[in-house]
């Protein structure tokens, strides 16, 4: 596989599949879903009818009202109608956030506006994806390949002023007024001047939300509020954001859900669980994948070997093996009817690798 076509598998996997992050900071909700009939992709509805038919080389999720399509080699953007919006000229193009979406297309990379226009270029090395809470993150790559270990991670505006320098070892978005940063190994929270709310003390870090962060503190995963104080006493062997009340955590070998209060109201007796979205969080048993509600109980037997959180009323399902642009996939609703039969085919993945957004 060439780098290109390998750059454009990654991109899809980017845009194909909203991560828990984004989805929590977007209130994603989807109501056309991209599909793939013979090499060609449209858009099917909640209930399985083709919307848009299929007739693109690639289609990604809709974002604020539009959905990068690549078409002829070239990426562009349409409406929820199918009306091509933004004509087919970019080498690569990223989700529309707070209005802009991030474009690679040789010398010209940068973030356009809804006309199509770059209205923002990342003056320097490296390259950006989309901004959250009016800042964006500069990753000290090109085309997701790092430039080089001492690269580091900084934030503009949208004037393109690096407002936060390139200083940071790693970086995660902005979400509820603070961003969690790496600096000489360790973790904390900056806020948007770039000074440190929460000073870094941390083996790791995630984001805000809720109100709480799951940080990684003397081997074990607690959480703490935006003053950096303990919420509750107990702690686990990993854990992951809050999301609609309840975060998974990892007791020994096992997952569960707490709540706000650091209870276990689901017990930890699965191999992995996701976010909750819509009622609904992945759950990983005897190898296998499924859904259950917030009590815990499964709605969806653990049949598939790959599923992603509900964005709407739809989700994404799938069996071994995966392909890496993800063509093969189906969906199912939330009671488990399968809206979208997922294929078994016969496809390598990248390099063999397993990629499974919804357990990050």
């Amino acid at each position: 596989m060439t780098i290109s076509k390998i750059l454009i598998s990654l991109l899809a996997l980017i845009t194909l599949f909203v991560s828990v992050h984004e989805a929590q900071a977007q209130k994603f909700i989807q109501t056309l879903y991209p599909v793939c009939i013979s090499g060609s992709w449209g858009y099917i509805n909640a209930t399985g009818e083709m919307v848009i038919q299929p007739k693109y080389q690639s289609a990604f999720t809709f974002s604020e009202g539009l959905a990068a399509v690549r078409e002829n080699s070239k990426f562009g953007y349409i409406d929820l109608a199918g009306k091509m919006i933004i004509p087919p000229q970019f080498k690569y193009g990223f989700a529309f956030r707070e209005g802009l979406a991030w474009v690679i297309d040789g010398g010209a990379n940068g973030f356009i506006d809804r006309s199509g226009k770059i209205v923002l270029r990342v003056n320097g090395p490296g390259w950006s994806r989309e901004f959250r809470e009016g800042l964006a993150k500069i990753n000290p790559d090109i085309e997701g390949i790092r430039a080089s270990e001492s690269s580091k991670y900084g934030f503009m505006n949208r004037r393109g002023t690096r407002v936060i320098p390139s200083q940071f070892e790693n970086a995660w978005d902005f979400e509820e007024g603070f961003a969690a940063v790496q600096t000489s190994g360790i973790w904390g929270f900056i806020d948007k001047s770039g000074s440190f709310a929460i000073y870094p003390r941390f083996e790791n870090a995630s984001y805000f939300s809720e109100g709480a962060a799951a940080v990684l503190f003397q081997g074990k995963a607690i959480f703490i509020d935006k003053l950096g104080r303990r919420l509750f006493l107990s702690d686990f062997d990993e854990a992951n954001a809050f999301h609609e009340g309840l975060a998974a955590v990892k007791i020994g070998n096992a997952w569960g859900c707490i709540d706000k209060n650091g209870k276990l109201v689901i017990p930890a007796k699965f191999e992995e669980i996701s976010a909750f979205f819509n009622g609904r969080a992945g759950f990983k048993q005897n190898g296998k994948y499924g859904f259950i509600d917030k009590t815990g109980q499964i709605i969806v037997e653990p049949i598939y070997d790959f599923v992603h959180f509900f964005v709407g009323e739809l989700a994404i399902v799938a069996y071994a093996p995966l392909r890496s642009d993800g063509s093969n996939y189906g969906y199912i609703n939330r009671s488990g009817k399968v809206i979208w039969e997922p294929k078994k085919t016969q496809a390598a993945n990248l390099g063999g690798q397993r990629i499974n957004p919804s357990f990050r």
